[in-house]
């Protein structure tokens, strides 16, 4: 594996993700779930899934996924990493749990007190989410025990810190484009300090969370870089202003999509680390 090979096969997925671009399938009144067929077709050609199991799969993954992220793939593409599902104990009231892209009959990983089990979904009621992470609250029942492969949970690392980069990556472009556009005060606002300011702790940011996804990321790193990332969607819609609040601006999109993840992935990650294979 080189550097080359790595960077190769995280331009074969924008390609995918540019001949498939993801629509803005959320509102605020409705379950929403933007799965895609054809892009999870033809990232499974790409080899994308099989990475999972892969000795130096992790490297391709986190470079790949930061390319998911800044096309807003659907989530379900990196949670597949693990084999199965993901869901969690609600944090504002522990006996209602809820799974992202669950239906009657799938198995998830529920993620809560600190450990992670191997459940069957039995019921699922599709609720109003944050996200178009077609979100439900859902009943399961136990599965017989099984531990967390260790490489699924490095490759899912690496993934979500790779797309939790890309989001901010998305983010920031816009935020840069719109910054060198609009004129205040006679010149770009991206020539104001404060904003130039912004824009510049933002990409340092953002850069130093794909770094992070290129280097096998630990737990600790992947527990942390969603919050990072909301750092950097906040600088950018201070940048923006109101229009990057509005539904016909595709910064929230990001912006909601870090904030869900941020409720997630914490709790997912303790979980993992507590049933991976070899930890007692």
């Amino acid at each position: 594996m080189t550097k080359d090979d790595v960077r190769e096969f995280a331009s074969s997925l924008k390609k995918i993700c540019s001949s498939f671009p993801t629509a803005g399938s959320w509102a605020p009144d409705r379950p929403s779930d933007d799965r895609d067929a054809a892009v999870r077709e033809n990232l499974s050609r790409a080899g994308w899934f099989d990475l999972a199991s892969e000795q130096q799969g992790s490297a391709f993954l986190g470079a790949g996924a930061v390319e998911l992220g800044r096309a807003l793939v659907s989530v379900d593409c990196i949670d597949a990493l693990l084999g199965h599902g993901v869901a969690v104990a609600s944090c504002e009231n522990s006996d209602v749990t809820l799974a992202r892209y669950s239906q009657p009959g799938d198995t998830a990983w529920l993620c809560g007190r600190g450990a992670a089990q191997l459940v069957e979904v039995v019921e699922a009621t599709p609720v109003n989410y944050i996200d178009a992470q077609g979100v439900s609250i859902v009943s399961t029942t136990p599965i017989a025990h099984q531990a967390v492969p260790s490489a699924s949970v490095d490759a899912w690392y690496a993934a979500m810190t790779g797309y939790t980069a890309g989001l901010a990556a998305g983010a920031l472009e816009l935020a840069l484009n719109h910054a060198e556009t609009r004129i205040a005060f006679g010149k770009p606002l991206s020539a104001l300090d404060s904003v130039a300011k912004k824009l510049a702790d933002a990409a340092t940011a953002t850069e130093g969370l794909q770094m992070a996804a290129e280097d096998l990321p630990s737990e600790f790193v992947v527990r942390r870089v969603v919050g990072t990332a909301a750092g950097v969607a906040k600088d950018c819609h201070q940048i923006v202003g109101a229009l990057g609040f509005t539904l016909e601006f595709p910064l929230q999109r990001y912006s909601r999509r870090i904030k869900a993840l941020r409720s997630w992935t914490p709790q997912i990650v303790v979980a993992l680390e507590a049933a991976r294979e070899g930890v007692r």
